[in-house]
């Protein structure tokens, strides 16, 4: 018996250090101690929580990169348009042009203007233009394009209306301080293009103009407009003209 109560003082002092140790009761009966689950946490990382991390990192870049851009400002650009007016002693053209394409064209510019003499014609030409890709002279550009002319003439029943190729072309000087710039512009709608009380209709311009502002060029110039009715000819202007050219860019 006496032995028996020391063995028991013995395993009552030695159960608290294999526990503490990590093992149990039953690891001390058997005499073989084995290592837990709660002791290989301590010190293996938990490899699945880091791989499932990883994709809801990658979606919440996502969505930080789509909130960027949904915060950046939309830029939505603009077509400059041009006013031009000029007046002679007997008749005077107001112009308003457009850069960029119309109709799904691709062409450059559309232009339209009206004019009126002291004769009470009236003439409207509707235009769209392209330019020429390429130049053989530096400071040139070439452009061509259909034309619409309406004339609204003051001879009762004599309105008439043709369709017209036009070709312009335009040079400036390459000096800085005097960029002086020259252009020309022929338009010409035959007698089969032509319908109503005319045969056919020509118009024809020559200017030279200089930058008075950044935006404004001012130009002097001389027109020939005549449209070749059934009761005779009418020449909507043929006179030296002064005017304006006005800029929104």
């Amino acid at each position: 018996m006496t032995r028996m109560k020391k063995i028991g003082v013995a395993l009552a002092l030695c159960t608290p250090l294999a526990v503490q140790a990590g093992g149990s009761l039953e690891d001390i009966e058997g005499g073989d101690a084995t290592i837990t689950a709660d002791t290989l946490s301590d010190d293996v990382p938990a490899q699945p929580e880091l791989m499932a991390s990883e994709p809801a990192a990658e979606e919440a870049s996502d969505a930080s990169d789509k909130a960027a851009d949904a915060a950046e400002p939309i830029t939505i650009v603009k077509s400059p348009s041009t006013f031009q007016f000029y007046s002679s002693d007997k008749a005077a053209e107001l112009t308003y042009e457009r850069s960029g394409s119309v109709f799904g064209l691709d062409n450059d510019r559309a232009s339209l203007a009206f004019l009126m003499n002291e004769e009470r014609d009236n003439a409207v030409t509707a235009s769209i233009m392209f330019d020429a890709s390429q130049t053989l002279v530096k400071g040139l550009r070439l452009s061509f394009g259909p034309q619409v002319i309406a004339g609204l003439l003051s001879i009762e029943n004599s309105d008439v209306i043709g369709f017209a190729a036009g070709i312009e072309a335009l040079y400036e000087l390459p000096v800085k301080k005097f960029p002086l710039r020259i252009s020309t512009a022929l338009s010409y709608a035959p007698d089969i293009l032509t319908f109503g009380q005319s045969d056919r209709i020509i118009d024809w311009n020559v200017r030279a103009g200089l930058p008075l502002t950044s935006n404004i060029t001012g130009f002097v110039g001389a027109r020939y407009l005549q449209f070749d009715t059934r009761p005779g000819e009418r020449k909507l202007d043929q006179q030296v003209h002064i005017g304006i050219r006005w800029s929104s860019k």
